[in-house]
Formats: C-alpha cells, structure tokens, sequence
C-alpha cells in the first residue's frame, strides 16, 4: 500500500509557490526564446542530457536562475530536448521553510540497523523521510512544476524535467514529467521498479510504460532502476520509443562500469538511442551523489563500439552531454539487409566470394 501522509507533528504548511510568483522571477532573466524546434528532422534531433549539482539555495530566485543556467547551456548547444536528473524535483526544497528542522530528523545513527534506508554510508529514517515530504512536498512539487514549465515555454524547448516525490493527494509516487514547448504538461511516467526508495516509502510500482509523440520522435522515460531491467525497455521499444530517456543518481560511487550498465545495455539490446542524467555533489545528508551524464548509442553508429555517443568530462560538477541524433539511421541497422554487415570481414574475403 502506498505510504499516506502521517505524522507525529502537527502539520504546519510549508507556504505556497504560485505560478504567478514564478514567473515574475523568470521575467527578470530576460530569456530570449531559442528556434531550435522551428524545424524537426528525425535525422537530427539535439537532445542535451544534464549533470546538475544538489546545491542549498538561498530562496525561490536563486533556484529557478540555477535551473535557467542549466537551460542556457543546452538551448545554446541546439538542444530540443533537455534531460533533467532522478530527484531534479527535490532540489528546491531547500527554499522550503521548516526544512532544518526535517533534516535534524532524517538521519539515523550507525548502529541504528533496524527498518533503515541505506544510502552510500548513511541511514536515513523512511518515517522521518515519509513526515518530511507530507509537509514540504506540496511547496517543493509547485516551485519545481512550475519552474520547469515557464522555463520550458520561455526557451521553447521540450524539457523532461527528472523526477521527483510528492504526495498526489494523500499517496506518495514517483514521478517523471516531460513539458512541450509551450509549457505544457506533455505527459508523465510513474517509476514501474522498485528500488530500495520506493521500498522503503512503500511506493508501488507502476504498471504503465508510456511512449510520448513528440515532433522529435517517439520517447519514453525510465528513471533510475527501471533502465537496469530489459523488460520495461523493451516493451517501451515495442511499442514504439526510439529515444529512452532515463533520469538518475548514483549514491556514493560512480564507477566506470556504471556507464556500460542500464542505459547503454538497453541501447544495445534494443537498437535505440538512451540518454542518461545524473545528480553530482554533497548532499548534507551523510552521502554525496555523482554522475557521468552520457548519451548512447547502438555500436553498430559508433566507431569506437563502446555505445558512448557523448558524455560529460567529469562525474563530481555540473556538466552537459549533448549530440545531435539519426533516428534514421536506426532503421537501417534493424534491417536483416543491410544491417548485419561486417566491412572488415568483407574487404579480406571479397575475392574468395566473387
């Protein structure tokens, strides 16, 4: 059953972001909207993955002109697709009033092994965690929402804006949202595996893969876990994605076999584009989070065969991964004629066939 807001403190709101409020903030970035969608080609789709860094921020402006950066950058770069980490939703909830008296309660001592959610080398409480999202998570979901919608409509980009955790009245769900370049809600994708979070918050998984029309092509997100499980990417595929879009964050270590996992194997087993984002940085929790934002590709497009299409420099600080895709060129390698050829094979042996 899903976990439901329950407390042993009385409830005290967290205060209201409106979109209002919002977008008088954004009004002051003096945005200039980009054209990078005034002409969409399947054979070349700018798709821009993301390594954003976990920060405290100030207040409200300071988090949606982090976010804006972030935007800048990609929109700079022709992306048409930006693609925001697992948990980018939480990220404001450091504006959130009360908060330092949540974080006092989230952790739990070492030797406190009973009924924990281990992440990297701490233990955090799932109760403390559940009380701490009942009551900042109606602020936290208005201020990221909104945000990634104006942003979305100002720069006139498709933004799959990561996740994030909030209560849907009273359940608590794990959830992705992709914004059109007019700021609307495109869609969303709840998490369909469950990871330790989601046992541990008692979050059920969902049962619905979704495939998104876009006039970039076909998408479909998984976040985080669901991109180490075949099944949830192939039955994406089947019903059509060609790009998967997969938001994540790695606690503690991020190591180099971490970027032939999930999504690259994913892109491999089903001939598809996948593109990977991540959270980097401290979180004041007791465990930091690190990242390789990368975008991949079938090996049959790749020189080097290691399905690394692009990928960012480092795995510590904010970063950007981004490439113009062929989605045609997929066609082609699915092809029993054309795609399974072996040109090294065929210049040695020509003379011996003909």
């Amino acid at each position: 059953m899903k976990q439901s807001r329950h407390s042993g403190l009385p409830f005290i709101g967290a205060g209201k972001v409106t979109l209002k409020e919002v977008e008088k903030i954004v009004d002051d970035l003096s945005i200039e909207p980009s054209d990078n969608l005034n002409i969409c080609s399947s054979a070349a789709v700018g798709l821009a993955a993301l390594q954003v860094q976990v920060k405290i921020y100030d207040d409200l402006a300071q988090y949606i002109a982090d976010m804006n950066s972030y935007l800048v950058d990609a929109v700079n770069r022709r992306a048409q697709i930006v693609v925001f980490p697992a948990l980018a939703g939480l990220l404001p909830i450091s504006t959130a009033p009360q908060l330092r008296t949540h974080l006092q309660r989230l952790t739990l001592p070492d030797e406190d092994e009973g009924g924990v959610l281990k992440v990297g080398d701490a233990n955090i409480d799932p109760h403390a965690l559940n009380d701490t999202l009942a009551h900042l998570s109606d602020y936290t979901y208005d201020a990221y929402f909104y945000t990634m919608s104006t942003l979305a409509a100002r720069h006139r980009v498709y933004i799959m804006a990561g996740s994030t955790l909030y209560f849907e009245e009273d359940e608590l769900c794990h959830r992705a949202f992709l914004f059109n370049d007019e700021g609307a809600l495109a869609g969303y994708q709840d998490k369909v595996s469950e990871g330790p979070l989601e046992l541990a918050l008692q979050i059920p998984p969902e049962s619905e893969i979704k495939v998104f029309s876009t006039p970039i092509g076909p998408l479909s997100i998984l976040t985080g876990s669901d991109a180490h499980h075949f099944e949830i990417a192939r039955v994406a595929v089947k019903l059509g994605a060609k790009i998967l879009l997969c938001p994540g964050a790695f606690a503690d270590n991020y190591e180099p076999v971490d970027s032939t996992l999930g999504p690259n194997m994913r892109a491999q087993e089903n001939q598809v584009y996948a593109a990977f984002s991540s959270l980097v940085g401290e979180t004041g929790l007791g465990f930091s989070v690190e990242g390789g934002a990368r975008i991949f590709a079938p090996n049959e497009l790749l020189r080097h065969k290691n399905g690394v299409a692009a990928k960012t420099m480092g795995r510590h600080e904010p970063d950007i991964a981004h490439i113009s895709l062929n989605l045609d060129k997929l066609e082609d390698i699915r092809n029993p004629y054309t795609g399974d050829s072996n040109r090294e094979f065929m210049d040695k042996n020509i003379d011996k066939l003909y």
